[in-house]
């Protein structure tokens, strides 16, 4: 089958999905699109970023701020356990329901389109093309060609669902689903060529439509209860629009043609996605089938050079369908069930952190305004959690959030409530962006009142010792476990001090508030080193490390805030090699490793950058391809053998190819510092670093020992290079490692270096 070229940047099958997950996904920021299905019944399903279904018993968790002095002192007298089953216990009597899920996301519609074929179709292939956002299915039945392609327009804010038969007539029925459930009631209607769903919640006033319509070149149309039979056409073209809202106008667009439709969201589309571009040696044809690729990477023990970058580029796709109106969830912005794990919800403990993970390297920059919209609606529920648990004020974010952000997802064996460090790592992209940017109306109008906010929160909550040091108590590492002065509190408090005080600078902001800011920082407690050489995830003595867990909360230093350096602080940076070792070993590398967790094989690859282990990246990509954590779009799964749905592992993967190849902190641009051999050559273009400087052009040759760098800076600035696997490199002669560059703004240079 010719008539429809397989994408370079993209991938396809040869085998229809026998579920919503091994669906071909797509979305446009807003809404998400979902299709799978066989060539006799193809199903679509729509999703909206911002609709997640309300379901009973989500009230805040009642006043326990009373209690804050009690519950120190239970600490300090019966320890965490005994103190989180009294506090516990007290909070139910005083109301709280107990753990509670989030509201889940979920599907906002889906139908059936059957195809009323009398013979098996043959010659299938279903494909999805990262680079344009677009899906096609195609067939052949009776010797004639049934081709449908989809796409969610950035444009024109609709999902397109076309379908032709090129060789003969169609006759197919669109079989709309109506879902009936406790927390949801709805009705389907038609009239001519327009239709809707229209959906009321149980457990909170509103809900939302769908609207839709479809257009075709002549034929019959009839209707059997909710059913739309469609006969006697070469071509439907079907569209849809889901509205968060009961008033709505039906769609009626005038412009229907697929073409017209097509061309104005791929203008956006593409334009995002062509940004940065990585090109890598290939070792297998890209237009092998996504099985044919896989299968092949599975059983051979280098690294699969051509799936690598299709991979990537999946990862990119990812991020640009499922940010700008809203931030990718736990599930992108895609769900066929009403049951997600999770409820497939915005978790603040890692996963959304790893799925924004590549937006400012990545150049798509942008996409980070649904976090920021998204983190302002729940800042009212974050200052209740302040108040209610702490009697602070400031914020205090819950870790599970949807539609609301308060925190009831906790007890005694998830005590979630104890961790204060949530709001202030969100803060990390509020300055992140502004160093990317230089946006200073972001930085004084959004980034500092934020910050502001979490430094409220901890002015309230912090106590002293008697030598004056600040006490984190109670404190919580994410989900390893309680005890005072988690290393993690004290990191991200650290971060957050030391962006706003350079943001004070920025803005030219009153001395006075810069030295209390420096006197906070100066009270925080310093960090511990065990007996074993290893960074502690809990800063007390008598607090045992638990090594075999999936996250990696004690390192932040390292692989998000970029504290210290080999360089600023040899013996930290020493200490937290080996607290990285030690988990390896208890966890990543064990067959007795607590869960097979992506996000936590992603952290070890960001990890495994600054600590410049390049076989330690193959290992962790390895170990993703052989435990088939990639579905068929190549969106990833939480555990091994594709099991839950979860994208943040592609909102990382990204960042980890750029920080391998390229990565400035500390004045210091380092190249290579990561890279596998096995990925002899290659080349990215467009990659972005902080402080207004752009990657135009990298390219490699491990073989030829050779490197070529193009770099812009927008300002006037000096950075050193760093190469730390290539100790002799050479530029112009001279040591490449600490070669120091001065940039002038706008001015590109190119830099040779001999490996």
């Amino acid at each position: 089958m010719t008539y429809i070229e397989k994408p370079t940047k993209g991938i396809w099958h040869d085998q229809p999905a026998e579920n919503w997950e091994e669906g071909l996904v797509l979305g446009n920021g807003k809404m998400g699109m979902i299709v799978f299905g066989d060539p006799n019944k193809d199903t679509v399903i729509g999703n909206h970023g911002q609709l997640f279904l309300p379901t009973r018993n989500q009230q805040p968790t009642p006043d326990m701020s009373d209690l804050v002095d009690q519950l120190r002192l239970d600490i300090q007298s019966l320890g965490y356990d005994q103190a989180i089953k009294r506090y516990e216990n007290e909070a139910v009597k005083r109301g709280y329901q107990g753990l509670t899920m989030s509201d889940p996301f979920v599907p906002s519609f889906e139908c059936v389109f059957d195809f009323h074929h009398l013979e098996e179709p043959t010659a299938y292939q279903r494909q999805i093309n990262y680079q344009t956002g677009e899906a096609v299915v195609m067939y052949e039945h009776q010797k004639e060609r049934v081709v449908t392609q989809s796409f969610v327009s950035r444009r024109d804010d609709l999902m397109v669902y076309r379908v032709r038969n090129l060789d003969g007539l169609l006759d197919v029925t669109m079989i709309p689903t109506v879902f009936e459930r406790e927390e949801v009631t709805g009705a389907f209607f038609s009239q001519s060529h327009q239709f809707k769903w229209h959906y009321n919640y149980t457990f909170k006033e509103g809900g939302y439509t769908v609207n839709g319509q479809f257009e075709t070149h002549g034929g019959d149309v009839s209707t059997k209860g909710n059913d739309i039979r469609i006969t006697g056409t070469k071509e439907i073209v079907f569209l849809f629009r889901i509205e968060p809202t009961l008033m709505t106008q039906p769609l009626n667009e005038r412009i229907t043609d697929y073409h017209w439709l097509f061309s104005r969201h791929r203008a956006i589309h593409q334009e995002l996605f062509d940004r940065v571009q990585l090109t890598l040696k290939k070792d297998k044809k890209t237009d092998e089938s996504f099985t044919a690729l896989m299968v092949d990477a599975q059983n051979k023990s280098t690294l699969p050079l051509t799936l690598l970058e299709k991979i990537y580029d999946a990862s990119r796709y990812m991020y640009i369908s499922s940010s700008g109106q809203v931030t990718p969830n736990l599930q992108g912005i895609w769900s066929g069930t009403f049951s997600p794990a999770w409820s497939g919800d915005y978790t603040f403990d890692t996963n959304v952190q790893l799925s924004i993970a590549q937006a400012l390297s990545g150049h798509l920059e942008e996409g980070l305004f649904g976090f920021f919209d998204l983190i302002d609606s729940l800042l009212p529920d974050f200052r209740e959690n302040a108040r209610r648990f702490y009697g602070c004020r400031g914020i205090f974010s819950s870790i599970h959030a949807s539609s609301h952000g308060h925190h009831i997802h906790w007890n005694k064996d998830w005590p979630l409530m104890f961790y204060t460090a949530g709001a202030g790592w969100l803060g990390h992209w509020y300055y992140q962006y502004y160093r990317y940017t230089h946006d200073t109306q972001f930085l004084k109008n959004r980034c500092v009142p934020y910050l502001e906010e979490v430094v409220l929160f901890f002015e309230d909550f912090l106590t002293e010792d008697p030598d004056g040091i600040y006490r984190f108590s109670p404190s919580y590492s994410a989900e390893n476990g309680c005890y005072d002065n988690a290393t993690q509190d004290v990191a991200v408090l650290k971060e957050v001090l030391t962006n706003l005080i350079a943001s004070y600078h920025v803005l030219k902001v009153d001395k006075k508030k810069i030295e209390k800011l420096t006197q906070m920082k100066e009270k925080l407690p310093g960090y511990k080193i065990n007996d074993a050489g290893a960074l502690k995830e809990w800063l007390p003595d008598e607090k045992n490390e638990n090594y075999n867990h999936r996250h990696f909360s004690h390192l932040y230093p390292i692989f998000q805030s970029r504290e210290f350096t080999k360089v600023t602080e040899p013996e930290l940076f020493k200490a937290a090699q080996v607290a990285f070792d030690k988990r390896r070993e208890a966890w990543l590398e064990s067959d007795a490793g607590d869960t097979t967790s992506t996000h936590g094989r992603m952290h070890s690859a960001l990890l495994a950058t600054q600590f410049h282990l390049p076989d330690m990246i193959k290992d962790i990509f390895m170990l993703l391809i052989k435990q088939d954590c990639f579905y068929p779009s190549l969106m990833m799964s939480h555990y091994n053998n594709r099991e839950v749905f979860n994208v943040d592992g592609n909102g990382a993967f990204p960042q980890v190819i750029h920080e391998m190849l390229a990565d400035y902190h500390h004045h210091t641009l380092y190249l290579l510092q990561a890279l596998p051999t096995e990925i002899e050559s290659g080349e990215i273009q467009g990659l972005q670093l902080p402080d207004m400087m752009e990657v135009l052009n990298l390219k490699w040759d491990l073989d030829e020992k050779y490197l070529k760098l193009s770099l812009v800076s927008r300002i006037v600035q000096t950075l050193n290079f760093k190469l730390p696997l290539y100790p002799y490199a050479k530029i112009h002669n001279e040591p490449a490692n600490d070669y120091v560059l001065a940039l002038n703004k706008d001015q590109p240079v190119i830099i040779e270096i001999r490996l």
